[in-house]
């Protein structure tokens, strides 16, 4: 057996590092694919937490001390640094104690927690349990280690049966995990994600699909968003990742329908058409219904940052953030500055080309690295579905440390 010791330090300074690793992680999480972060400042982010790893850790015994409750708890972020706490020290005992609680936690956000930190950590000790686990019938269990397992690229047993569990989250995480291994996603599992009820779960369906590279991504995207009985406002968004310039008559024509707008707004960011930014501009207008959205998309495709009432308001810091609460602080854009920048800058935003940020795109592998994390993700996804899975496999949400470029 395993003793920890208990050296002498200030317990409440290792109480801090626990509350600051559990702040910044959640934090981290929150930005993992923001609009306005990028590499470098998630890596910084990440610096920070790790660095409070290190100094919990220094507290050993007392440190576990200070964790152990929350993986009797229900907050995700402090069952996420416990397990983060739990691995570094690395021994058996702590190691078992972490994986039985994930195996029979009571609380789903302790699971999750513990779920999010093992993505992260090292799997050799931890893997064949995690594999018998994904096998298991505790279906949410599985679901759980199945992600860690793919987040890792270990091909996780029986994925596919979790596609039917009526549990939404569930669903979920198995996509994610079939996404992640080329292959294990059959046209049939496909088609019923696609048709899922809950958006969720749609979301991750068409995430998969690109990820693991399921053929003619772009054309089951476009037909699922012009559905003329019942269409898909994920797929309309998707369609912006996914799809051609031939798409854009379709996102500017959705601009006008008042419940397909904001997705529609946020596609033609995505799709990057310098040719989009007139309409862009006239719905940055004080009387439009959905400005802030317009503003968006305009800054998502040209990097301008001055189009705000309030100079240097930026973009949300995440997607999640887009509340109604938010929006009632978020200054509103100006178009006429928003005219004014493209009046100077626009003749260098070619019509042939993609643009994000004020780069051009198309060859997304050169620039993956240079743009913002929101939009590495899309192009990433756009670059798997168009190689149908032959492009770089990446793991976009690994430690920036960490992550690998290529298998």
């Amino acid at each position: 057996m395993t003793k920890l010791r208990y050296p002498q330090v200030i317990v409440d300074i290792v109480e801090e590092h626990f509350e600051e690793l559990d702040f910044l992680w959640q934090q981290r999480e929150a930005v993992i694919f923001a609009p306005d972060w990028d590499l470098e400042d998630l890596a910084e982010l990440e610096s920070r937490a790790l660095a409070h790893l290190d100094g919990l850790s220094v507290g050993e015994g007392h440190a576990v001390d200070i964790a152990r409750p929350a993986l009797a708890g229900d907050d995700v972020f402090a069952a996420v640094a416990a397990t983060l706490l739990f691995m570094e020290l690395g021994t058996p005992e702590l190691l078992e104690e972490l994986l039985d609680v994930f195996e029979c936690a009571e609380a789903a956000e302790v699971r999750d927690g513990i779920r999010i930190g093992l993505r992260h950590c090292r799997l050799d000790a931890a893997r064949d349990r995690l594999l018998a686990m994904a096998a298991g019938a505790n279906l949410a269990c599985a679901a759980a280690a199945a992600d860690v397992l793919a987040f890792q690229r270990v091909t996780a047993p029986e994925v596919a049966r979790l596609l039917v569990c009526e549990d939404a989250s569930v669903r979920t995480l198995a996509l994610g995990a079939l996404g992640r291994l080329r292959g294990l996603l059959g046209s049939e599992e496909l088609e019923r994600a696609l048709a899922d009820p809950d958006p969720a779960v749609e979301r991750a369906g068409w995430c998969a699909a690109a990820m693991s590279g399921m053929p003619e991504v772009e054309s089951r995207c476009r037909a699922a968003a012009m559905d003329g009985e019942k269409p898909s406002l994920e797929a309309l968004s998707f369609l912006g990742v996914f799809g051609n310039p031939m798409d854009l008559a379709l996102l500017q024509a959705a601009v006008r329908d008042v419940e397909c707008a904001p997705l529609a707004m946020a596609a033609l960011g995505a799709l990057g058409r310098a040719e989009a930014i007139p309409l862009l501009i006239e719905l940055m207008r004080p009387d439009s219904e959905h400005a802030r959205e317009a503003a968006h998309a305009f800054v998502r495709i040209t990097g301008a940052g001055d189009v705000w009432a309030e100079a240097g308001a930026p973009p949300p810091a995440s997607e999640a953030e887009l509340d109604a609460e938010f929006e009632e602080d978020e200054p509103l854009p100006e178009a006429d500055k928003a005219a004014a920048w493209w009046q100077a800058n626009g003749q260098r935003f070619t019509p042939d080309g993609r643009w994000q940020g004020g780069l051009e795109v198309s060859d997304a592998e050169s620039v993956l690295d240079r743009v913002a994390l929101q939009v590495r993700r899309d192009l990433y996804l756009a670059a798997r579905a168009a190689s149908q899975g032959s492009s770089a496999d990446r793991e976009l949400e690994a430690r920036v440390a960490t992550r690998a470029a290529a298998r």
